[in-house]
């Protein structure tokens, strides 16, 4: 039996103030009521209350602080005063975000993911407003730190961008971040030159890890060390196969867990990605007025398998390090990319190699030092 929908993701609204060259996002005048809001709310808490687990909401968009005002501070209102545990988080671009804000959401234990590319030439390069000015000078880094000592700093990594990833992670490390994570956007056709700027400069990174003080972990790499371990013990294909047994193989976005994503209509989706777009009703799993459909879920689980999973570049898994743990990534990513949730972009292929790569010499070198 699946587990109840107990949280997730909260599409308040599909607008953004900011038109960035690489969203994913269909904006569209498609708004959530706060009465659709508020039943979600409840929705997930009684769900978790059956699951005995603790319910949760992450306000997303478009931008979903373009909503604050009449769901997003009402709705935390209400749920602080009307239920106990209840996980509360945001994702933001943060060009809306105020001292005042920042400390309502301090005193109500919401966590903020900043969305934002690194400094300003960064920041401004692609991270523009509709009408083609940057965005860097509207959002307060310094003061959202104060309020988020523990922040990670999140950006997004393109071909356009990549020769200031060292440049950002060091930015980063400036401003007062405690660590860093740069997602690769598999959206756009990476060249030969592309790859090896951006090896150089994960290499310049990790070089800066292994041999100062003041160096923040840089998280794409450092998650690795855990499969690492599994590869080394030779356990990781007995992880594997635990995996295979399960509902979803383990991956998100798929419906088999506990979260779902809901939209504006109260409609459910199995990933935020899918959310009102007109073009996923595959994904849709259920509806808070009408309940979840099981039959859905397991049809969407259904289209992805570990053991299917495989590059987009023919013949790459063979000689891959990662071959042993792969599970394809961001499988919605590859429904969109590749029209396969087990076709994995050939970008993240090379990312994420890069990456275990540069944890497993990092590792070494801190063992011979």
């Amino acid at each position: 039996m699946l587990p109840r929908i107990c949280g997730g993701f909260l599409n308040v609204t599909q607008r953004c103030n900011l038109a960035c060259k690489y969203c994913f996002v269909v904006q569209q005048p498609m708004e959530m009521t706060y009465q659709v809001a508020k039943d979600c709310a409840d929705f997930y808490a009684r769900n978790a209350l059956l699951e005995k687990t603790i319910p949760n909401i992450t306000f997303f968009g478009g931008e979903p602080m373009l909503r604050y005002e009449d769901i997003v501070k009402p709705l935390i209102e209400y749920i602080r005063d009307t239920y106990g545990d209840y996980q509360l988080d945001i994702t933001t671009n943060g060009t809306l975000l105020t001292e005042e804000r920042l400390k309502f959401f301090k005193q109500n234990d919401v966590g903020i993911l900043l969305s934002i590319d690194g400094d300003k030439k960064t920041q401004d390069l692609l991270r523009i407003k509709h009408d083609g000015g940057g965005s860097f000078d509207d959002i307060d880094v310094k003061t959202y730190l104060k309020y988020n000592p523990y922040a990670t700093f999140r950006a997004t990594l393109d071909p356009r961008n990549v020769k200031y990833m060292y440049d950002n992670y060091i930015w980063a490390k400036d401003i007062g971040y405690k660590s860093c994570t740069m997602i690769i956007n598999v959206f756009e056709e990476w060249t030969e030159e592309d790859y090896k700027e951006l090896g150089k400069n994960l290499n310049k990174i990790m070089d800066y890890i292994a041999t100062q003080e003041d160096a923040i972990e840089f998280t794409e790499a450092s998650k690795y060390k855990r499969d690492l371990e599994l590869i080394e013990s030779g356990e990781a294909g007995d992880k594997r196969l635990k995996l295979c047994n399960t509902d979803g193989c383990g991956n998100c976005g798929l419906g088999a867990g506990r979260y779902a994503s809901c939209g504006a209509s109260g409609n459910l989706y199995s990933c935020q990605e899918m959310t009102e777009n007109k073009d996923c009703d595959d994904f849709i799993i259920g509806n808070i007025y009408t309940g979840v459909d099981d039959e859905k879920r397991n049809k969407v689980m259904a289209k992805y398998h570990l053991s299917k999973v495989e590059s987009s570049k023919e013949g790459r898994c063979e000689g891959c390090s990662l071959k042993q743990i792969c599970n394809g990534g961001c499988v919605i990513n590859n429904h969109f990319k590749n029209g396969d949730l087990n076709i994995m972009s050939e970008t993240l292929c090379i990312y994420s190699e890069m990456c275990f790569e540069s944890y497993k010499k990092l590792r070494q070198r801190k063992v011979n030092k």
